[in-house]
């Protein structure tokens, strides 16, 4: 089947054989970065061609985030959900051949422009033949997504939490930019480094743990970093510290529980509050309502929403 997805928003196509749900995030603040999560649910396997009209005039990559596939450009590169890698299209669109029944893929894009001006001038060599189309007006540079990632943006996109979508776009440009730097390695300031690596692992050691995440001197430790330069690098990349993020992760596990249907009581104790007071002041002080009233909120029952929290920068 032919599928033409929407450049900004969400839609769904259903068929007897097929079920597709699209949803898309436009450059809405100016980053120049776009990203899209698709889920394809089949009877088996099946083939599904993607169509757009926008220029190709941009580099992305993507993420399988369940399934695999095989993808044939319009103008015929193949790929594989092994090892995506940075495209440069000449054209837009592809062929996807899906081997399992249900099927989902992250992916992340960036103008030409914008990739350019991240170098500050300095484009390297390898970037250069990315951004010409390598002289034959595609450019394919297959390499395997980390698994580190992969936490980090799927972590990212179970986000409940009013800054799910500045998280997502946070965990994009860490995924395109770790394919940047694939190609021209040490060009790229961030993925290319030890700190700034063992920042993101702390991220998804915490997050294996999310109701009592690992303290800093113990991922240190564990990462083998200095404290100190552990606790700089998860503030370059993260917008804030490693106590505050270990909050950030504590609390996305009490509000996933509360909506699960745990007890107050039992979240509290399970966060290591030693009275169910104590952790109604610390999630109030967080999301504007007592816990309660929040879940209230997210049933519908109240009209109040949730007070946002501090928004990280982005890296």
């Amino acid at each position: 089947m032919s599928l033409h997805f929407r450049e900004a928003g969400t839609s769904r196509v259903r068929t007897d054989k097929v079920e597709i749900e699209n949803a898309s995030s436009p450059d809405s603040a100016g980053s120049g970065l776009s990203w899209s999560l698709s889920h394809f649910r089949s009877r088996g396997p099946d083939m599904v061609e993607v169509q757009s009209t926008r220029p190709a005039d941009y580099v992305y990559t993507q993420v399988p985030l369940s399934g695999g596939f095989e993808a044939k450009l319009n103008c015929g590169t193949t790929y594989s959900s092994g090892a995506t890698g940075l495209i440069r299209p000449q054209k837009s669109g592809a062929l996807f051949r899906f081997a399992r029944r249900e099927n989902s893929l992250f992916g992340v894009m960036a103008s030409l422009q914008t990739v350019e001006g991240w170098f500050a001038g300095k484009v390297p060599p390898a970037v250069r033949a990315l951004l010409d189309g390598a002289g034959t007006g595609t450019f394919h540079q297959p390499h395997p997504l980390p698994e580190y990632l992969r936490q980090i943006l799927a972590g990212a996109l179970r986000n409940a939490l009013p800054i799910r979508r500045q998280l997502i776009e946070t965990a994009a440009l860490q995924v395109l930019c770790f394919q940047l730097d694939r190609l021209a390695p040490g060009a790229v300031p961030g993925p290319a480094s030890h700190d700034l690596r063992a920042a993101r692992e702390a991220h998804s050691l915490m997050q294996a743990n999310p109701m009592a995440p690992p303290g800093a001197r113990d991922l240190a430790g564990i990462l083998g970093v200095p404290v100190n330069r552990l606790a700089m690098a998860y503030r370059e990349v993260f917008g804030c510290t490693l106590v505050q993020g270990a909050e950030q992760i504590r609390l996305q596990a009490a509000c996933d529980a509360l909506l699960n249907g745990a007890p107050i009581k039992l979240v509290a104790s399970r966060l290591g509050y030693a009275s169910v007071s104590g952790f109604t002041y610390a999630f109030r002080k967080r999301m504007g309502l007592p816990p309660r009233e929040w879940l209230n909120a997210q049933s519908g029952r109240t009209a109040k929403p949730a007070a946002k929290p501090p928004r990280p920068r982005r890296h």
